[in-house]
């Protein structure tokens, strides 16, 4: 039997420096090829024209033409699936979701790994990344190796969805979303009528980064979204992003008013986690509804068995339209969705839920 074919990927960035550290990270794995190296968006264009890669990794701020332009252009060849290697500062969170809105797949932060050299956590994050996309990319173009790509691609099992939940009117909304959110999120909320209750979102990001993206969500749809922290009173009508790097839950305070809480210590894998804010929300609210979008792991399937045990609705997206299916997958796996739509249909749900008296 022949061995299946390598992950083809393109390096692009300005400093030879980490094009070095990135090449050092991926040697170990034998399944990815660098067969190319830019130092500008300009020669990235160029060079995945030529050399057919399956992913490029690639830098923001370069000269000539930055990382942005590149992956639009890139994006309107309908080339291959870009991985922004950004600086965890404000600026670089703005310039990547910026890249992630105009054509980009995902994301790795460098932070202090480069500088430091304890590189443990960004190789294993790039790894896993390169491998996704590059095995969804060969997947499109026909050259789909012999094993499946881990972790993402999971079998679901034949289990049906619970069933549907009539209910009342929600008085809390939990969003779980990862890969891909971006674009999910603002298809779900661009859809979404006037919210009679909060609507919190648990995005996995680090903590420079919420801020800038629920800005961002808030001028392109017109609406109240903020980022959410230790404290913060959760208001009708406004989306909450969960500040990244840590971990929030929901507690009904007097009045009835939910305030959002930090919770770090460190039992998740994933930050913010879907799975602790999803626990929290079904014991604190009187009828929430949990939502699991787009995203690579198993997050909010564990949290979603406490909707699950109340008989609480829990909206998974359709695995087939997810950028990456894992989390939608593994929800379905676990028994815990009471239907399972494309995203808008997900929304004109809520606008239904959202009409109940």
């Amino acid at each position: 039997m022949s061995s299946p074919p390598r992950i083809r990927l393109l390096v692009v960035d300005d400093s030879n420096f980490v094009r070095i550290a990135l090449r050092k990270m991926l040697e170990p794995a034998s399944d990815i090829e660098i067969v190319g190296e830019a130092r500008n968006g300009a020669e990235a264009l160029r060079l995945s024209r030529k050399l057919k890669p399956h992913v490029v990794a690639m830098d923001l701020n370069m000269p000539i033409m930055d990382g942005i332009e590149s992956v639009q252009a890139i994006a309107a060849e309908k080339g291959p699936p870009c991985i922004m290697v950004s600086n965890e500062t404000s600026e670089g969170a703005a310039a990547t979701i910026r890249a992630l809105e105009t054509g980009a797949v995902d994301f790795v932060c460098k932070n202090s790994s480069f500088i430091t050299f304890d590189m443990a956590s960004i190789e294993r994050q790039l790894t896993e990344k390169v491998r996704h996309w590059g095995r969804w990319r060969m997947a499109a173009t026909g050259e789909a190796p012999e094993t499946p790509a881990p972790p993402p691609v999971m079998a679901v099992s034949a289990q049906p969805p619970r069933p549907p939940v009539s209910g009342h009117r929600p008085d809390l909304v939990v969003v779980g979303v990862s890969t891909g959110g971006p674009v999910a999120l603002v298809e779900l909320l661009r859809e979404l009528g006037p919210l009679p209750c909060p609507l919190v979102v648990a995005q996995h990001m680090p903590a420079s980064f919420t801020a800038g993206f629920a800005a961002s969500l808030a001028r392109s749809l017109d609406r109240p979204v903020v980022e959410g922290g230790d404290g913060q009173m959760l208001e009708p009508g406004t989306v909450t992003v969960l500040r990244g790097g840590g971990d929030w839950v929901v507690r009904r305070g007097p009045g009835g008013r939910f305030t959002l809480h930090a919770q770090d210590d460190g039992g998740s894998i994933y930050h913010p986690s879907a799975d602790r804010l999803f626990r929290s929300a079904a014991e604190s609210a009187e009828s929430p509804v949990a939502v699991v979008l787009t995203g690579m792991g198993d997050d909010g399937s564990a949290g979603g068995t406490a909707f699950a045990g109340r008989r609480l609705p829990v909206l998974v997206q359709d695995p087939a339209s997810c950028a990456v299916d894992g989390m939608p997958k593994a929800a379905i796996r676990a028994g815990i969705a009471t239907e399972v739509l494309p995203v808008a249909d997900i929304a004109r749900k809520l606008n239904a839920l959202f009409t109940l008296t």
